[in-house]
């Protein structure tokens, strides 16, 4: 996979001379591909509409609480998620998304090998994950190289800095500037992402 992206943060530099030396900024950024899908999974709902700092406290007192396993964070309980910092909402859906892995732990496991568009069709219909958070699932943990998300926040504050003069860019000129990067979106965002020295945050 790092050679992969390697060529691909060549080939970018080459296509988009900002995106370029946005690269030459950061330096090359490396990424795998992850197995554990609840894991990725209960990050990015912990992640939702909160700063990074936010979720990565929630996130880190639900590993405290639970452990990650399935069994126990499908039964959490209401007092249990207010001490975590989850709302009675997040709890709701990181629940349901644990039950569909106590009933079944491999019930996700054939991901990798569908579309793109079957990943977001199949994980929008578990109650909590929308579009973005199965966007994130797909260049984060998936590590698929071609994908864009023109509804996070982050991708709009840093492609306005980069292509708008710090003026916000509307959804189809986001989109027009990230064709140009086909078939590596994936690794200019992560690029975008890091010069903001931010994780992805979803438009509310």
């Amino acid at each position: 996979m790092d050679e992969k992206i390697k060529k691909a943060e060549k080939q970018l530099s080459t296509a988009d001379t900002v995106l370029g030396q946005l690269i030459v900024t950061n330096g090359h950024i490396s990424h795998a591909v992850r197995t554990d899908y609840f894991y990725s999974l209960c990050r990015s709902i912990v992640g939702q509409q909160v700063s990074v700092a936010a979720a990565t406290t929630i996130f880190s007192r639900l590993q405290d609480v639970s452990g990650l396993e399935p069994a126990r964070v499908a039964v959490l309980t209401d007092e249990q998620a207010k001490a975590i910092g989850l709302s009675r909402q997040k709890k709701g859906y990181i629940t349901d998304l644990a039950a569909h892995f106590v009933q079944n732990p491999a019930v996700y496991d054939h991901l990798n090998s569908l579309s793109d568009e079957d990943v977001i069709k199949e994980l929008c219909a578990v109650k909590g994950i929308g579009v973005w958070t199965t966007q994130m699932f797909i260049m984060f943990t998936l590590c698929r190289l071609d994908v864009f998300a023109p509804g996070d926040i982050g991708l709009q504050r840093a492609m306005a800095r980069l292509y708008g003069d710090g003026n916000p860019i509307n959804t189809a000129g986001l989109i027009t500037i990230a064709d140009g990067w086909r078939p590596y979106r994936t690794v200019a965002c992560w690029h975008l992402w890091r010069s903001l020295n931010n994780e992805p945050i979803k438009k509310i």
